[in-house]
């Protein structure tokens, strides 16, 4: 009696012991299947991005700012921010105009070239992004197939395919940007450049989004007949300020554009005296935005906030655009490098 019941231990151990073989190499046969298509994905040309490459975007190189003849600037502070941000009134009409749908799809400018967010575009087409760090391969799972994206590199990937790109896609901020021009090559969207809007109109499958930088939405225009400066974004007035302009012809007319910006900038006199910013004795009060246009003497024609508050509203300065220091704050907090100004009669 009791061999019988070892016997049928050995059995049933046995058959355990076959069921734990038959598991085990059905799990070693999963895992060389996925082993193998693991390196189908991460083929060859991958291993041109294992180096760890990097892109340093460099902010504009300071320059020194002269502000007409009694207005000049020590040291202004360049600045490329990317997104539209503001303050006060101007911050809250901008929110005002976004809430209502007035917004775009915001993109950077670096060397000539337009890019976007590469995970904002995979949202658009309804894809699946995938990256494990910035400076890593990206992968977009799409219904038309796996595109795969190397920073740095101007060839991509459409289901294993390579395609060449006009520009090669870049890390900007810490985000891996897409070049939108030549992008229909590889992703199944039209994009066309609008150049009355200054954006990109982006299509795809029945969708269309607006995308742009914002230096090229945002406007301000400098009125010397009524004194007033208006701030547009996207063609739809935000604010109109009191604004002070040149004596007679000093404020130049024409269009201009945003150069650099500084806070409390210091001032140098006549005498090359540098008075420090906050000084009563100092004319560029709270911000300085400093453009491309030319007093008389070569100088920088700036917008800026004054200590002469009873100034704004009249045609006196030495070409330089007075704003109250609280409007210049607003402009400073909202306005990019690059927004155009526009000087009229």
């Amino acid at each position: 009696m009791f061999a019988v019941r070892v016997d049928d231990a050995r059995g049933w151990l046995l058959e355990l012991l076959q069921v734990a073989l038959a598991t085990a190499a059905v799990w070693f046969l999963l895992a060389t299947v996925d082993i193998a298509l693991h390196q189908r994905l991460t083929n060859d040309e991958e291993r041109v991005a294992t180096a760890g490459m990097a892109c340093v975007i460099s902010p504009p190189l300071s320059e020194r700012v002269h502000a007409g003849r009694h207005e000049r600037e020590a040291a202004p502070i360049s600045t490329h921010p990317n997104l539209p941000r503001g303050s006060g009134e101007l911050g809250a009409a901008l929110a005002r105009l976004h809430g209502t749908g007035g917004s775009y799809v915001t993109g950077v400018r670096e060397d000539d070239v337009f890019y976007l967010p590469a995970e904002r575009i995979a949202s658009f087409m309804g894809a699946e992004f995938h990256q494990a760090s910035a400076g890593a391969p990206a992968r977009l799972l799409d219904p038309a197939g796996l595109i795969k994206i190397v920073p740095m590199s101007p060839t991509a990937w459409r289901n294993f395919t390579p395609v060449e790109l006009p520009q090669p896609p870049r890390v900007i901020e810490g985000q891996l940007h897409l070049p939108v021009r030549g992008i229909d090559a590889l992703l199944p969207i039209s994009a066309t450049w609008d150049d009355e809007d200054r954006s990109w109109r982006l299509a795809c499958r029945g969708h269309e989004i607006q995308a742009a930088v914002p230096e090229d939405l945002f406007e301000i225009v400098v009125e010397r007949s009524t004194r007033t400066l208006t701030v547009s974004y996207g063609g739809q007035r935000l604010v109109s300020w009191s604004c002070c302009v040149g004596a007679g012809e000093r404020s130049p007319v024409g269009t201009w554009h945003v150069r650099n910006k500084a806070r409390w900038a210091a001032w140098r006199s006549d005498e090359g005296v540098v008075i420090p910013g906050g000084s009563p004795r100092n004319p560029l009060g709270a911000r300085w935005l400093g453009t491309t246009a030319r007093g008389r003497g070569g100088g920088t024609i700036g917008i800026h906030g004054t200590n002469q508050p009873s100034s704004i509203g009249r045609r006196v300065s030495a070409g330089c655009i007075r704003l109250m220091n609280h409007h210049a704050i607003e402009l400073y907090d909202t306005i990019p490098i690059g927004t155009r100004v526009v000087i009229r009669e």
